[in-house]
């Protein structure tokens, strides 16, 4: 037989246990949401359209497994001028070198900062860290060449990402320099011959294994590496097209290049 008080306790027990459980859904709900990731893109691209500038081209936006999820938060372009040094001129859409090159400064990390500045006042909370030493699954460099001479050139140089090509002989067309491999060499990857406009690749990928990816025009080489990222330095620094500073090398005269894009494509909070 159930007491009246037993009764009475058991309810008021049962209350209790509801409330507490009510009240635990509602500071569930309450609490704040996990902050969200963002990602960047960057890229470097050469056109050569009456003049040595080149465009810095930045997207922002919410990461989506290390890429900045479409439509973008926000995008920039920032100008990236160039100096001559010697005889190279800019006509006729192409960068001619006849013994001399450009060199350019660019600063990537102030111009993330800025991009990331401007995207959180139009969307609070669209931030991200920028070191001075990013890391990068990929890298590309593309480049549309025409050379009259089989010397090595130079064609794009940065502290820690150079490339080179040495068009007519049937190895080591395409020489790519990456932090932390240095030089990754290449092998026969046809022979193009000279006085003729090439289309030259060296895609570094790490997707899960990591490799080089060396094209001239068709003909592909992969040449394997060991499992690191690409290291690249963000803060201002000086780049090279048609020399390189550390081995004292100018591209030969009667080198033409029509289109240079450099592109470490995306980047997350990883």
């Amino acid at each position: 037989m159930n007491h009246p008080l037993n009764q009475n306790i058991r309810r008021l027990c049962m209350a209790l246990i509801l409330v507490g459980l009510v009240l635990t859904g509602m500071v569930q709900s309450a609490a704040p949401a996990r902050a969200n990731a963002y990602a960047y893109y960057w890229s470097l691209t050469f056109d050569f359209d009456n003049n040595a500038t080149g465009i810095l081209y930045i997207a922002v936006g919410y990461d989506d497994n290390g890429s900045p999820k479409q439509p973008y938060l926000h995008e920039s372009k920032t100008e990236v001028p160039c100096q001559r040094n010697g005889n190279a001129s800019v006509s006729g859409g192409m960068l001619n070198l006849n013994g001399g090159y450009l060199y350019c400064d660019i600063d990537i990390q102030s111009a993330l900062k800025q991009t990331f500045h401007e995207c959180d006042a139009l969307s609070p909370g669209c931030h991200m860290q920028i070191e001075e030493v990013e890391h990068y699954h990929n890298f590309r460099a593309d480049a549309t060449v025409l050379m009259s001479n089989s010397s090595e050139a130079p064609i794009f140089y940065h502290p820690d990402a150079s490339y080179s090509i040495t068009p007519g002989i049937s190895t080591m067309q395409i020489t790519a320099s990456l932090r932390p491999h240095g030089v990754i060499p290449s092998s026969a990857v046809g022979v193009p011959p000279l006085n003729v406009w090439h289309q030259y690749r060296a895609f570094y990928a790490c997707d899960p294994l990591c490799d080089m990816r060396y094209n001239v025009d068709a003909a592909v080489e992969i040449v394997p590496t060991p499992q690191e990222r690409v290291s690249v330095y963000t803060p201002r620094t000086t780049i090279y097209i048609g020399h390189n500073p550390l081995l004292g090398l100018t591209a030969p005269a009667g080198t033409r290049i029509a289109h240079l894009f450099i592109d470490p494509p995306n980047h997350g909070n990883d």
